[in-house]
C-alpha cells in the first residue's frame, strides 16, 4: 500500500526537486466521502482496501476519477 512517506522516497529517487510535474492524490477520506454521497456504509479498512486497489489496477490511459472511486465502490 502507498504511503506518502513511500511515495515521498519514491519521488526524491526518480526526480530532481527542480523538475516540474503533474500529479493527483486520492486519499481514504475522498473514497469515504464518495461512499457517504451514494449511501454506502464502509469501513477506513475498507475504503484503504479501495485506495490500495486503485493504485495497484490504474489504467494511465484513462486516470483516476470519481467514476473510478464509484466503480470499486459498486464492486464492495
Amino acid at each position: 500500500m502507498t504511503t506518502v512517506k513511500t511515495l515521498i522516497e519514491r519521488l526524491q529517487n526518480a526526480y530532481k526537486p527542480e523538475d516540474v510535474i503533474a500529479a493527483a492524490i486520492w486519499q481514504v477520506d475522498d473514497v469515504l466521502g464518495q461512499a457517504k454521497e451514494k449511501g454506502i456504509k464502509i469501513t477506513r479498512e475498507q475504503a484503504e482496501g479501495v485506495i490500495d486497489r486503485i493504485d495497484r489496477r490504474q489504467d494511465a490511459s484513462l486516470g483516476i476519477s470519481w467514476d473510478t472511486i464509484d466503480a470499486y465502490l459498486d464492486d464492495l
